[in-house]
């Protein structure tokens, strides 16, 4: 089976697809056209290295792009990344990363974070962005120069200390109100469907996974990461799961390596995913400024929010323009909410 390396430009990505070579690594940029600076802003921007550099190697893959919605420093360490991974079956200039724009590969009108937000901001109850900027890019690029028929074997980086990931990439998690006991779910049934590698198995069985349909506390998803529509087009492997890997090696290995410059917060930067906390963090960032601002006005645009915030049982909207005004000290009472399990968008 073809291998493929899903990468987003985090330490642990960039860990497995420097460890675990593949057949072929793949990066999902998503496109965004943050124009809004400061003098300030505009100044820590150019001065990150290899800012230039990296645009340049991503117009190879689609001349007409502008921005992305990463922080910078992502698009650096891919471009470094991809001349480290670069092999004989590539070419020099682009290196060992395969880059995928919604523009040239997506099948939808959103081509752009920009054209999302005009019809509707994304959110944890709709991952609109995932799916249209995303998974579907890579789908068709997969589907159209990689192999048309079979799956492909599909890395994703998640670390020994992730397996609740693994889970919410299947699983969805039923609210106690709704939650229905399903007495006769067969995991197994599941595991041979979707080709659930056999170390990973392990530790769903110690983690009860199957007690935990049964009980009606998750479901499993209608739609499962192995699929597209209704085509079987990938099957899962975690490598670093499977060898043991936690996020202390991680860290260890990248101390090793100061070359590479990693951001202190990975994926889109104004991502729904990310706490309130590190929302904030970006807010004080320079050189993300111009994307939570872009962000900002995106929400008064459309008077919704990218993000929600709980408080006991109810939630509430979570604008960024509160968010940036928040004391620093008010931080520590909101939850630390999980990272996104799609697979695309990992550290």
């Amino acid at each position: 089976m073809i291998t493929v390396n899903s990468l987003s430009g985090g330490g642990t990505s960039s860990f497995m697809g420097i460890h675990f070579p593949a057949d072929h690594n793949i990066f999902a940029c998503v496109e965004q056209e943050a124009f809004k600076y400061t003098k300030e802003t505009s100044q820590a921007r150019m001065k990150v290295p290899g800012l230039l550099a990296s645009h340049a190697w991503l117009r190879m893959f689609h001349p007409g792009f502008w921005m992305s919605a990463e922080d910078d420093r992502t698009l650096v360490v891919l471009h470094q990344l991809s001349q480290e991974l670069w092999t004989q079956r590539y070419s020099k200039s682009t290196g060992g990363i395969e880059v995928v724009f919604a523009h040239i590969w997506g099948l939808s009108k959103f081509k752009t974070y920009d054209d999302m937000v005009k019809e509707r901001l994304p959110n944890s109850q709709t991952r609109m962005c995932t799916e249209h900027l995303k998974i579907v890019p890579m789908y068709n690029y997969i589907r159209k120069t990689i192999t048309k028929v079979d799956p492909v074997e599909m890395r994703i980086g998640f670390r020994l200390d992730e397996l609740d990931r693994t889970v919410n990439m299947f699983f969805r998690l039923v609210e106690i109100k709704d939650r229905v006991p399903n007495p006769s779910f067969d995991l197994q049934t599941v595991i041979n469907d979707l080709q659930i590698p056999s170390y990973l198995v392990k530790w769903w069985d110690i983690m009860d996974v199957e007690g935990m349909v049964r009980r009606g506390e998750r479901i499993l998803k209608p739609t499962p990461f192995n699929y597209y529509k209704k085509d079987f087009y990938r099957v899962p492997s975690f490598p670093l799961i499977e060898h043991g890997i936690t996020k202390a090696e991680i860290i260890k290995y990248w101390q090793g390596r100061p070359e590479y410059v990693f951001p202190p917060i990975s994926n889109c930067v104004m991502c729904f995913h990310h706490t309130v906390q590190q929302l904030q963090q970006q807010w004080q960032d320079p050189i993300n400024w111009n994307r939570m601002q872009w962000a900002d006005d995106a929400e008064k645009m459309k008077g919704k929010t990218f993000k929600r915030r709980t408080v006991g049982k109810r939630t509430y909207p979570a604008a960024m323009d509160w968010i940036k005004n928040l004391p620093i000290q008010q931080q520590l009472e909101f939850i630390d909410y999980a990272s996104c399990d799609a697979g695309s968008c990992t550290d």
